[in-house]
């Protein structure tokens, strides 16, 4: 063999054995978890056997809890597998036979929940079907609700009109009971395409006396039109958004009372076959901004109403050695900044081992408030104290409920690349380059895709946005923390100022920034996280770009 046979023989071979390491982990890890996740529900089935052939255990609430869990833990480990619908309905039939036991009607509603789960998570799933079927037996025989039961019986003929006609065990017609006046049915495709559209699946709304947002979540992707009605004599002003092609979700009540300063109540219903129309009866509205966020779909309403006074700054507040604070030496009403630690509860955000940074960030965000505390004298939120999830929509609202005069959410970073490190700060506006997508893919959740739709979004959204303040923000930050870091520790990179769409950003009615304080796919800079005085040089640096953008305001006034 000629050398230049052997030297193109061997790139290949080695172009090979690279593709057979790239791929074959990932192939071995997802037969892996299929595995576990089989053997998990495997493992429920045989506790279950065992607490059913227990006469004695079936008498006590806590054994049915027990292995309720089991199942309940094998969706909550697996979704994605082919067990986590089983495991859903399983959980749900449980329940149902609870309620047999225990009387208590909050066993049925519990039930229903997780059948709901079931055909809303898994549609394609055979589990689907029979969920639907058990929920209109529970409405038709034991909550005696009708209406609610024909509203599953339509969904049920809907579902079963979009499946291929094998999957739907019905006989063929009799030739001799067939009319020859009968109409033909329609195609399962036409079907689909009039009649199965978005479903409202739940209502949530935050409100203060100028401020409210509302989120209507939902089953999939809908148009929408909004439209305002002028305050008559004797009728508040309104605002009402037509959804098509939508449904209400038969768990809905048809109104939600709010009575809480801006926002008086919400109403809806299925105004035409396939449009539903939520009206928000309001004390004042100034003006509203209405988009779309996928993944999960839902669409949010923010509402502005007429801004009431805010008293004069306070008296300067005595903080130290008798000293008044900044904000009031400089003549400026820093009341109220808000602090969102990214992530939390069943949202771990990116991890490395068993590092997590839903508990970094709430470290650096409590040492933050205790340092703005001292440097500005102002009031301190944080979205979370404590790990629990909420949602991105409802850390906007909070910030703009509790009229903040600064938000500032803390993440850390992760890229594919371990070599990838340093610090970078973020404000609302449209993505500065690739990179920046991608980190905003990571904090909303979503794909990018979803993230270039909410570009065209952002035109609209953006005029009404304090993006000038945000910048400067933004810059102040960045060069204090990457000054502050490079005191005491050697290679801290700059990565500058960018811009991307964040979820937690848009809606924000001050100026508002986004810090990633590192990354945890870098090996040093996950030691350095972990540390609490690295922690704690984070918060310092963070709090001097405040205080930096503070001063800089003043100046800027003149």
């Amino acid at each position: 063999m000629s050398s230049v046979k052997f030297l193109t023989f061997w790139r290949r071979f080695q172009v090979f054995l690279f593709l057979v390491f790239l791929i074959l982990p990932g192939i071995i890890a997802s037969a892996h978890a299929l595995t576990e996740a089989e053997r998990a529900y495997q493992q429920a089935e045989k506790e279950l056997k065992r607490f059913a052939a227990s006469k004695r255990r079936l008498k006590y609430r806590r054994y049915w809890l027990r292995v309720i869990a089991r199942f309940k833990e094998v969706y909550r480990r697996f979704p994605e597998s082919r067990v986590a619908p089983k495991a859903l309905y399983k959980t749900a039939r449980l329940y149902e036979e609870l309620y047999g036991y225990s009387g208590r009607k909050k066993d049925l509603w519990t039930a229903l929940k997780y059948y709901r789960l079931v055909w809303e998570k898994y549609p394609r799933s055979p589990e689907a079907t029979q969920a639907l079927r058990r929920a209109i037996r529970i409405y038709e025989r034991k909550l005696r609700d009708p209406v609610k039961a024909l509203a599953l019986k339509k969904r049920l003929k809907r579902s079963s009109a979009g499946k291929p006609v094998a999957a739907q065990k019905k006989k063929a017609p009799s030739p001799k009971k067939a009319s020859p006046k009968a109409k033909e049915p329609r195609p399962a495709g036409k079907v689909l395409a009039v009649k199965i559209g978005g479903t409202i699946k739940q209502i949530r709304h935050w409100s203060s006396a100028d401020y409210s947002r509302v989120v209507l979540d939902l089953s999939r992707k809908v148009s929408y039109q909004a439209h305002v009605l002028k305050p008559l004599p004797g009728k508040p002003p309104r605002l009402y958004v037509d959804l098509e092609p939508a449904r209400i979700s038969p768990y809905l009540k048809p109104l939600v009372p709010v009575k809480d300063g801006l926002l008086k109540q919400i109403r809806f219903g299925q105004y035409r076959k396939n449009t539903v129309r939520v009206v928000l009866d309001l004390a004042s509205l100034t003006d509203y901004r209405v988009f779309f966020l996928d993944e999960p779909a839902r669409l949010v309403i923010d509402l502005i109403g007429k801004e009431t006074r805010q008293k004069a700054c306070p008296s300067p507040p005595k903080i130290i050695n008798g000293e008044i604070s900044l904000a009031q030496q400089l003549g400026l009403c820093i009341r109220r900044v808000v602090i969102d630690p990214g992530h939390g509860g069943k949202d771990p955000g990116c991890r490395r081992r068993n590092l997590k940074e839903k508990d970094i960030v709430l470290k650096v965000a409590k040492r933050l408030a205790e340092k703005l505390r001292t440097k500005l004298g102002c009031q301190v939120i944080l979205t979370r104290s404590r790990d629990v999830f909420i949602p991105l929509e409802q850390r906007t609202a909070i910030a703009n409920m509790k009229r903040a005069d600064l938000f500032i959410s803390i993440h850390v970073n992760s890229s594919p690349k371990r070599s990838a490190s340093g610090i970078e700060t973020y404000y609302l506006n449209f993505a500065s380059d690739e990179e920046a997508m991608r980190v905003a893919a990571v904090e909303n959740a979503a794909s990018t895709h979803s993230l270039s739709e909410l570009q065209n979004l952002l035109k609209g959204i953006l005029l009404n946005t304090k993006l000038e303040e945000s910048r400067r923000l933004a810059e102040a930050v960045q060069k204090n923390l990457v000054k502050t870091l490079r005191r005491r520790y050697r290679r801290v990179k700059d990565r500058g100022v960018r811009t991307a769409p964040f979820v937690v950003l848009i809606g924000t009615r001050m100026p508002a920034v986004l810090v990633e304080i590192g990354f945890l796919s870098h090996p040093v800079e996950a030691k350095r996280l972990v540390s609490p005085r690295y922690q704690d040089q984070v918060a310092e640096g963070i709090a001097r770009g405040i205080v930096a953008y503070v001063k800089e305001m003043k100046l800027a006034a003149y």
